[in-house]
């Protein structure tokens, strides 16, 4: 590596190289560095020593001739040589690419939602999108199932999820993502907890949240688990028309329940 290539890499790293005016009492005899070929063929280079004192004579006595013609073509002193390294450092860097950054589009919003669990022993869990306010009878209907399938004397349980889950004016508003994620972890916790057989999930907001797998024509098996897409007790109260669909699907999945 010669002394040319030594200050370019310097200088692309930010090491100022540093060269005293003078030989300093302490410092060992100077040498003559290695120079590029091409400055080399040019010209004999001084020794390091002359540089030195070249560059202290001229920094003390203030030049007022001009340089004659024929000494343009010499050698540089040594601050000019670093002049020109760092103008073709310069030119050789990487130009600077700018990214234009893609806007980020925001979080799908949702509408609050309610979703009501019964537990049917460790046959049935099913999950029902309530609509509150609405004043339907679907606990009433519910029932009217439940006892269609001969499942009206197994232990019940509860339960309900509430989302969002915590209302903040000063935070950000939760998206579907965010519901996804929540409503998918409850039911895998829900099921871990309480092992059934099936899961019905009724309505848009628990098929759409909930499903920890996809539902092909509304059905599905997850870890032995049978995932059945059913339309919530609101909408079979709202359109009676829907109730007879519900039945006949149901009877193609529990023939056994549905033999009566």
């Amino acid at each position: 590596m010669n002394e040319l290539q030594r200050t370019e890499y310097l200088t692309a790293l930010g090491v100022t190289s540093y060269m005293p005016r003078f030989c300093l009492s302490l410092a060992p005899e100077p040498t003559q560095a290695e120079l590029p070929p091409a400055i080399a063929e040019a010209a004999e280079v001084p020794p390091v020593a002359a540089v030195m004192a070249a560059v202290g004579a001229a920094t003390s006595t203030p030049v007022t001739e001009p340089v004659p013609s024929a000494e343009r073509g010499r050698p540089h002193s040594a601050p000019e040589i670093t002049r020109v390294i760092g103008s073709i450092s310069t030119e050789i860097r990487a130009p600077r690419v700018e990214v234009e950054l893609e806007p980020v589009a925001p979080p799908q919003q949702i509408n609050p939602f309610v979703l009501s669990c019964w537990w049917l022993g460790d046959e049935l869990l099913a999950v029902d999108s309530r609509e509150p306010g609405s004043a339907l009878p679907v606990e009433a209907l519910f029932g009217n199932i439940v006892r269609a399938l001969g499942w009206h004397q197994l232990a019940t349980g509860r339960d309900k999820l509430k989302w969002p889950l915590a209302e903040n004016p000063f935070a950000a508003a939760a998206g579907a993502a965010d519901a996804r994620d929540t409503c998918t972890s409850w039911l895998e916790a829900a099921v871990a907890r309480r092992p059934v057989k099936s899961i019905w999930l009724m309505g848009p907001q628990a098929r759409d949240f909930c499903a920890p797998a996809t539902l092909e024509d509304g059905v599905a098996d997850w870890n032995g688990v049978q995932l059945v897409a059913l339309p919530s007790l609101s909408e079979m109260l709202r359109e009676p028309p829907r109730k007879r669909d519900v039945w006949l699907l149901l009877r193609k999945l529990y023939p056994e329940q549905t033999r009566r």
